[in-house]
């Protein structure tokens, strides 16, 4: 249970947002989430996000950079699309459910998907800067005593729990679509023809 409690606390929150999306049969016949994202905070830096969990609430996962579904482990989200030097007004999302291509969409049926953004904003840039020098100052001595992680010469970690407290706490997301049974199998198949 504790593996969604994040996605779990999306779907509490965003209770009222409608849904916008469908799923429907690809050209490959397997069935495809299909939405858009609009960001109202265009042109700045800025993560996307895509998650969905199941109806019991005990599974979920979330599109990776890759356009590959994560299993959600807990912690931070896994952003599907990073925007550097600004987000996009919307964000055409065409993707096909976890696992291996099926030609339904049964595995599924009932999980809920979320669609949203998060901005990098500049007091969080500002809360970067400002850990980054004092990681900078202390780094030299650190090095030499050997206490110093490389983990600290990076700052993506801190960037997405930002960016994510942004999603988060200003409810940037919507509840895209519950997802219900699409049977994609061509007319040929499994038929003796």
């Amino acid at each position: 249970m504790k593996r969604v409690l994040a996605v779990v606390a999306l779907a509490a929150l965003a209770g009222t947002a409608s849904a916008a999306g469908r799923v429907v049969c690809s050209n490959a016949n397997t069935p495809v989430i299909q939405d858009t994202i609009q960001v109202n905070e265009a042109g700045q830096p800025g993560l996307l996000f895509v998650g969905m969990h199941s109806p019991d609430q005990r599974q979920a996962y979330f599109l990776n950079f890759q356009g590959n579904w994560e299993a959600y482990q807990g912690g931070q989200y896994q952003p599907a699309a990073r925007y550097d030097v600004g987000l996009p007004s919307s964000y055409p999302l065409t993707v096909t459910l976890p696992g291996q291509p099926a030609y339904t969409s049964a595995a599924f049926q009932g999980w809920t998907v979320y669609v949203g953004y998060g901005v990098y904003t500049p007091k969080a840039q500002s809360m970067v800067k400002t850990r980054r020098d004092a990681l900078n100052k202390i780094k030299p001595q650190r090095v030499a005593q050997g206490k110093w992680s490389p983990e600290y010469d990076s700052d993506d970690r801190f960037i997405l729990s930002l960016v994510q407290k942004d999603l988060t706490d200003n409810k940037k997301y919507i509840q895209s679509v519950v997802i219900p049974y699409v049977d994609c199998t061509p007319p040929d198949v499994g038929h003796g023809h």
